[in-house]
């Protein structure tokens, strides 16, 4: 079940990720839009990166569980395994009302097949991660821009009203109103969150993780 959700979640996070692509490719966009995007990237940001480190979590837990069960059978650590069958089993009381679907969805880690479905998904799940704080980081950025263009208008708009005002002081209050919001956001020379180091990065660890799977189906791996 769990390589079939790996599926699953990894075609959520293509969608994802190429529309943030398309949004990004737009030669220009107003304030309007530009915030909009931010929002959009920021959700799809905690998305990928909140969902990857639960399944991550989890699974490690899973793992850790298993190996407490052999640990518990030694004379030596078998108080050890013991208390950390508990550990794991408590932390499930805790979250199984609020996370089942993911307790019952992780992958599971395999020590003795490196190459198993479930430590695939494990290797995609870090490469989601890191794609998910890219994003969350470009939508920073673009939020940051925003904020300075509008403090650009805004000071902009002031010292127009002054010279109309000839050279009053005027409230703010006063300032002619302007539909800033449709003003063209300047051009920007930041790199884009996949062309930055850790996007890189990222998006290779996800197509090790695709390529893995497809040697791995095809009886290669």
């Amino acid at each position: 079940m769990a390589p079939i959700f790996g599926q699953i979640f990894i075609a959520v996070f293509m969608f994802f990720s190429f529309f943030t692509f398309f949004k990004n490719m737009e030669e220009s966009v107003n304030i309007q839009q530009a915030i909009v995007k931010s929002r959009i990237q920021f959700s799809i940001g905690v998305l990928l990166m909140l969902g990857g480190m639960l399944f991550y979590i989890i699974a490690t837990l899973l793992f850790v569980h298993r190996q407490a069960q052999v640990l518990a059978q030694s004379q030596i650590f078998g108080h050890l395994g013991i208390s950390l069958q508990n550990l794991v089993a408590d932390i499930y009381q805790l979250t199984s009302p609020y996370l089942d679907f993911i307790w019952s969805h992780a992958p599971t880690l395999s020590q003795e097949d490196p190459f198993s479905f479930g430590n695939l998904l494990g290797m995609g799940l870090l490469g989601i991660m890191t794609v998910g704080g890219q994003i969350i980081g470009a939508s920073s950025r673009l939020r940051d821009r925003v904020k300075r263009h509008l403090e650009r208008i805004e000071e902009y708009e002031w010292k127009r009203s002054l010279q109309n005002s000839g050279g009053t002081v005027v409230n703010a209050r006063d300032v002619g109103v302007i539909n800033v919001y449709k003003e063209a956001m300047p051009p920007s020379n930041d790199k884009e969150w996949w062309e930055r180091p850790l996007g890189i990065i990222g998006l290779a660890i996800i197509g090790g993780y695709i390529v893995g799977v497809l040697l791995k189906i095809t009886g290669m791996l």
